[in-house]
C-alpha cells in the first residue's frame, strides 16, 4: 500500500452492505492500538477528499494492522447514502434515499424490553424489519417555513432550489424561490427548522 495514497473505491466497495453485529458481539469486542494518519491522502477519480464529522471537524483515516479505515460517514457521503444507526442491534445501515454512533444521519433508538407481566404485541414487527424514523423536518416543511417567513403560499411563488446539504458541519435545507422578479433564499436547519440565513434579492 502506498503510504501517501489510499484507493477510496476499495473502501466504498467494502461498505456497500450494512454492518451487522450478532448477539455474541460482546465476546468479539477488544481494544486495539491504531494510528491516526493525517498524512494519508484519499482521492476519488483524482479529487482529494476531506472527511468531517457531524460537528464539522476534520476526521482522518486510521491505520491498523496494515489496513486503512475510514469513518462510516465518509463512506456514506462518497456513496451518496444516508447513515442509519440501530441502537438496539448495534447495527449500521447505508441506505439510498432522495434527499452520531453520533455521526449517523438517523439514529433508531432501542426498543424497551418487555416487563415480566407485559408480552410484546403479536402484531409488532421485529426491530430489524421496522422502518427507521428520521428525526428533524422534511423538505416540504422547510419550504413551508420559508414561505411563512416571506408571507406567501406555495401557489404564489416559483421554487428554483430545494436541496438538503451539509454547511459548516450542519445538515440544512437550501430553499430558493421567485415572486414578481424578486428572489428569496433561506438556509433552514434540518434538525429543528430554525432559519439560519435569509436573503431577499430584488436586483434579480
Amino acid at each position: 500500500m502506498n503510504n501517501k495514497k489510499v484507493l477510496a473505491i476499495s473502501a466504498v466497495a467494502l461498505c456497500t452492505v450494512s454492518i451487522a453485529i450478532g448477539a455474541l458481539a460482546n465476546e468479539l469486542i477488544r481494544k486495539v492500538e491504531a494510528e491516526l494518519r493525517p498524512d494519508f491522502t484519499i482521492t476519488v477519480d483524482g479529487v482529494q477528499q476531506v472527511f468531517k464529522n457531524a460537528d464539522g471537524d476534520v476526521v482522518y483515516p486510521m491505520l491498523y494492522d496494515g489496513t486503512t479505515y475510514l469513518p462510516v460517514r465518509a463512506i456514506g457521503e462518497l456513496m451518496g447514502k444516508t447513515v442509519y444507526w440501530y441502537e438496539g442491534e448495534k447495527r449500521i445501515d447505508l441506505k439510498s434515499e432522495a434527499s452520531t454512533v453520533t455521526d449517523a444521519d438517523v439514529i433508531v433508538p432501542a426498543s424497551p424490553a418487555p416487563t415480566a407481566t407485559q408480552a410484546p404485541a403479536a402484531t409488532q414487527a421485529p426491530a430489524a424489519t421496522q422502518a427507521p424514523v428520521a428525526t428533524g423536518i422534511t423538505v416540504e416543511q422547510a419550504k413551508e417555513i420559508a414561505l411563512n417567513r416571506a408571507g406567501f403560499t406555495a401557489a404564489d411563488v416559483n421554487f428554483i432550489k430545494q436541496e438538503k446539504d451539509y454547511e459548516r458541519g450542519v445538515l440544512e435545507y437550501e430553499i430558493e424561490f421567485y415572486k414578481d422578479g424578486v428572489e428569496y433564499s433561506a438556509e433552514i436547519r434540518a434538525s429543528d427548522g430554525a432559519i439560519l440565513s435569509w436573503e431577499v434579492d430584488r436586483d434579480r
